[in-house]
Parts: C-alpha cells; structure tokens; sequence
C-alpha cells in the first residue's frame, strides 16, 4: 500500500478499490444490524460527498456535526474528510448550553445535523455569527432532505465538485473537545500529521489487524477501523447517557458478528461483564480487549476476564483527548502491580507507547513557557505527567490561557501537560496517582485521589470510592464518598461505611447513592459535583 499513512482517506480507498465485495460496517439497528461493504461504503461516502459539495462545503470548512451513530454518520465524517473540510465533533450529552460554547469556540462554516438539532441551533442560536451552510439529515429517508446556503452564493448547478483532494501533514483535519468532565469542555485541533502519529500508535495496541472485527462504543476508533482493514461494528449508543447501553444487546452483537477486537470505557466494560457473569456468558470470539477513559480497576479486569476465553489478552490505554494513545498496560502488568494499587500505590499505566516522550515535571498550577530540566520531579516521586509526540494535537481553541497552562514549548515542539498526578518506577512504567485539580489540600499535606480511592475500593460492598477536599485550598478536609454495590441495604451500608473508615484513615466518609459520571465514558467520577455535594452534607451534620 503507497497512500500516505496520514490520508485516512486514501487507507480507506485503498481497502474500497481492492476489496470491494469485504465487509466495512455493520450498522445496528432496533431488530436487526445493516452489512455495508466497502463497496457500498464508496457509494454512500461519494453521495455525501457530492450533496456537501453542492451544498458549499469546501476544502477547509469547519463542519459540525450533530448526527446520531449510524452509518450516515460513518459516510457524513468520511465525505468531509475527502473533501478535506474539517469535521467539528461535540458529544451530543454535554447539554445546550456547553454545545453552544463548543460551536462558538469552533466557528463552524456549515452545520450538518438531524432535525432536532437544528431547531435547537435556531432556538439557542447556536454558532450564529459563522455558520453560511446548513444541511439536514433525515435520516428515515437516509439522507439530506434539503440544504440551505447563507452569506455567500451557492456553486452553480452543473459545478461538478472535486471530491478527492491530497492532504498534506500540515493542514487541519478534525476537530474534537475534551469531555469536560473536570472544566469546561475545550476544542482540540488535529491536523492529519496528528492523525498519522495516532495510526501509528494503533498499530501497538492490538485489535486493528486487518480482517478482524472490531466493537468500539468509542466512535471515533469505530470510523477508523475501516480505513485499517477492519469491519467496524456500530453499536446503537444514546450518545447523551452511555451508562444506559444496554448490555445484553452488546453481547448479542459481540456475538452475532464474531468480534475480534473490543473496545470499551471501564464502566461499559464492566457492565458488559456483570451482565455475562449473571447468565453465564462466555464472549468466546474476543481475542483482544482495549479499554481506555479511565485507569482499569482491577476489579473490572477479573470481571471481564471470567466472561471472556482464556487466551484473550485485555489492555488498558492511558491518554487524552489531546493526544490520545500515551501508554498501555495489560492484564499481566495490573495483575501483578494489583496489590501495590490497593495499598494505596496508584494504579499502573504500563509503558509509554513507541514515539512518544513522557516525563513528570514538579507540580505546579501556574504556565510553564519553556522548558527546562529544571522542571523535572525527582525519580519515582508523584509529579505532574507530561507528554511529547507525534500525536500531540495544536493548542484549545479560543482558550489561550487554558493553552498556556497546558503546554511548554520544548525548543519548537509542544509539550503537553496532562493535568494528571503520577510517577514513572524503575521499568519505565507509568503509575497514575489523580487528577491534578482534583488532589485535595490539606493542612498536613496533599492527598492524591488514586492512592486513597484503591484502599477503600477494596472493602467488600464497595462499587466505587472518590476522595474530594471540602473548604479553602491549603486547609481542604478529606471527604471519601462511597457509592455501594447495588441492592446494598441500609443496614449494610452503615457496616460498609464503617469498614472504609476504619481501613482508609479518612475521618469523614459519606456514602452516596449514584455517583455523577462524565457524559463521554461514564467512567470518569465528577468529582467536583461531589465535593460541592459533600459539603451541604457535612454542613447539616455540623447544624
């Protein structure tokens, strides 16, 4: 294959023009899913295409698009794309309010959605002052049902659009937001050179082998998968609530299309698990499973790995929205590193992934405009990560200071503060320790969430533990939240909270009844929406 490995474009084409009767998508539906091969792929992304073009999308425009998953929505991305437009993609759960201050940072050129959508662009007013082409999916008849041109005069009708464009590594390909789950959600520019250093981190996770069949409740690995020579199955998902997927569904489809590869946040994962643990499931096609959005905690992984065969290999990703593939580590590594994480040592990221540079800087909440060795954590000391690489995306969108704050210029190249606490150990393996907005400071010192919460996650009944500060930075009182293992009784709760507070040291420990989760993964724990929580709470014990 000759294509430029940054063209995903020109990858999925090559896969089109040399195995057009291979399946690329399998598109589920209520009752049953929908085959597209490659071939049926190229009509539909041409059609797209062609219709966009018309429409006056062109090389360079920003594109919103609000479409549920489906493959109009696989066509639509992959149309722009060979348009060489830039697709602008916002989870659809961040609510109005945080889609409309998306839309403004981005400035879309053309807005590409489904009904409902647009009447709330138009009530809301949403990216009002950029956008001049709207387009209308509808997608019970499958595609535009009409398109309309603002601001500037629509090509002429027999303007035959050039729908093949060749990128180069400079020029912008996607835009993406961070998923808000600790601040505002902020846009993230990749060109394709970014997204050649992400294809080519895919290449050492697993599961994108040509042939293979991949399940990704992650939408964006789903779109790939194609142009990597995989048949990508597109699970039906509400995109605003993924903790409600329905898990018997996903194994009936893991099972039906024979899946090779899965991929799935921690908390679907162990929903899927749960599920096959109670009807005696085995997902016995599985050969390789990637998680990522959030540490796998181990409890997770011995889930899944009783409802999974004996030789599939399960691999927890460490990274970020703004450079997506940092490190991995496998059953292996957090089987053995299990017992360091529940006393209280972090949770094992594995090792840096090929290509990339991390290092762990001393902690600071303040810029950093250059860098310097200087910076540098003594070894083996919690720190913030950071990372360098070739899938490091450009700096937020309309957020300098935000920019400032989260990269140093290392003599021309970028490097990327994570925002996390950790530390590297002798072997090179990262240990993740918490967020660093989210360490609670006390009188005595720092507390960080992830070596406190693998304590308490270790007490029989507890689902999920989340330590946060209630009170000024510097004099912050350590609160651990409880959330139980459903159908606890009141009775058991007490005796659970009682266990946690005796084994974890922390003197106030709540228990909660559904912890708040971020709208991407539903396995991130919003942890500020829990400190405000916790504080009500303690102040009506206090009264």
């Amino acid at each position: 294959m000759t294509t430029p490995l940054f063209d995903v474009v020109a990858m999925t084409e090559h896969w089109m023009r040399a195995h057009p009767d291979t399946v690329a998508c399998r598109v589920e539906r209520r009752r049953h899913a929908e085959t597209l091969t490659y071939g049926r792929l190229d009509e539909l992304i041409t059609l797209a295409a062609t219709r966009l073009a018309r429409a006056g999308v062109t090389a360079g425009t920003r594109a919103a698009v609000l479409v549920p998953p489906g493959r109009e929505l696989v066509a639509v991305i992959l149309a722009l794309l060979r348009l060489r437009a830039v697709p602008v993609l916002i989870d659809p759960g961040l609510g109005a309010r945080a889609i409309g201050a998306c839309l403004d940072q981005a400035a879309p050129g053309a807005f590409i959605a489904v009904p409902r959508a647009h009447l709330a662009r138009v009530v809301l007013g949403w990216a009002r002052d950029s956008v001049h082409t709207t387009v209308t999916l509808a997608t019970s008849t499958l595609w535009f049902a009409r398109t309309r041109h603002h601001g500037e005069p629509a090509p002429p009708p027999g303007a035959q659009p050039q729908l093949t464009l060749t990128p180069d590594a400079g020029d912008p390909a996607l835009i993406v937001f961070t998923s808000g789950s600790t601040g505002p959600p902020k846009g993230v520019p990749y060109r394709h050179r970014h997204l050649a250093g992400q294809t080519g981190l895919l290449a050492h996770v697993g599961a994108f082998e040509p042939g293979a069949t991949l399940y990704s409740t992650f939408l964006p690995f789903a779109v790939a998968a194609p142009s990597m020579g995989c048949a990508a199955v597109i699970p039906r998902l509400d995109l605003r609530h993924p903790e409600r997927t329905d898990p018997a569904a996903m194994a009936r489809s893991i099972t039906a299309h024979g899946v090779r590869g899965l991929f799935a946040a921690p908390a679907l994962l162990d929903r899927l698990a749960r599920h096959c643990l109670r009807h005696g499931l085995v997902l016995d096609s599985v050969e390789t499973v990637l998680t990522a959005g959030a540490p796998l905690p181990f409890p997770v992984l011995r889930r899944a790995q009783r409802c999974l065969p004996a030789h599939a290999g399960v691999r927890s990703v460490y990274g970020a929205t703004e450079c997506l593939l940092v490190s991995m580590a496998d059953a292996a590594e957090l089987t053995a590193t299990a017992e360091a994480t529940a006393r209280g040592a972090g949770t094992c990221l594995g090792g840096v992934l090929p290509g990339n540079r991390v290092r762990v800087i001393r902690i600071t909440d303040e810029p950093i405009p250059r860098w310097s060795d200087d910076l540098l954590a003594p070894p083996g000391t919690v720190g913030e990560i950071t990372v360098a690489g070739p899938a490091v995306g450009d700096p937020y969108l309309g957020r300098p200071y935000d920019s400032a704050l989260a990269r140093i210029d290392d003599h021309g190249e970028p490097v990327h503060r994570m925002g996390d606490l950790g530390r590297q150990d002798e072997q090179g393996r990262l240990w993740f320790a918490g967020r660093k907005s989210e360490r609670v400071r006390t009188a005595g010192g720092e507390l960080y969430t992830d070596h406190v919460e693998p304590v308490a996650d270790a007490v029989p009944g507890v689902r999920r533990s989340a330590l946060v500060g209630v009170g000024p930075p510097g004099d912050q009182h350590p609160v651990l939240c409880v959330e139980c293992e459903p159908g606890t009784s009141r009775r058991e709760r007490r005796e659970t909270v009682e266990r946690v507070r005796a084994l974890s040291g922390i003197t106030h420990v709540l228990a909660h009844p559904g912890f708040p989760m971020d709208v991407r993964h539903a396995s991130k724990i919003r942890r500020p929406l829990l400190a405000r929580w916790a504080a009500r709470k303690l102040g009506r014990e206090e009264r």
